[in-house]
């Protein structure tokens, strides 16, 4: 499986830029994850996400959320937290997806999305026409925001005290 360093186009009609991405597209995939980082952007750890899908057959890729800063990123999935708008993250993440089903064949709704701490929150905020979602820690959008969200799963520690019990059982009731 080649290992990939690749540009995820823009949306000029949004303002939006081209951003770096990791991807990994093994032949003959039936499914595809975009995996989105945590709050300390890409790193070693989620390279291996990638990798450790696609061993398992799925074309997968990581866009670098913060390719324009972190702050400016963090500010704009919080306004889809609260509201549902698509911000440029969010179209970031659409525009993984778009591109892996392009470069693997597969179908949209075969492609899931899965985030881990900071990315989980992401993930549920960005999961709606996502074939999955799979959120691991993070804070819970609103109602609104996950609207239309696919097929939901998330791990939250019991004995966390910040993202613990209660934050799964306040995503229940939301979704």
């Amino acid at each position: 499986m080649e290992r990939r360093e690749i540009t995820i186009p823009g949306d000029a009609s949004h303002g939006d830029l081209a951003s770096p991405a990791f991807a990994i597209v093994p032949s003959g995939a039936s499914r595809g994850i975009v995996v989105i980082h945590e709050i300390f952007g890409r790193a070693p750890e989620i390279d291996r996400v990638v990798e450790r899908f696609a061993a398992r057959g799925y074309a997968s890729v990581a866009p670098d959320l913060f390719f324009r800063g972190k702050l400016p990123c963090i500010r704009a999935v919080f306004r889809t937290m609260k509201s549902g708008e698509s911000t440029w993250p969010i179209r970031q993440a659409e525009r993984a997806r778009a591109w892996l089903c392009a470069e693997s064949g597969v179908p949209v709704e075969k492609v899931g999305i899965i985030g881990f701490c900071f990315g989980g929150m992401f993930a549920l905020a960005a999961g709606r026409g996502f074939g999955a979602v799979s959120a691991n820690y993070g804070d819970n959008p609103s109602t609104e925001a996950m609207r239309g969200i696919g097929p939901v799963i998330a791990c939250y520690g019991g004995r966390d005290r910040i993202y613990g019990e209660r934050k799964g059982a306040r995503l229940t009731e939301r979704l």
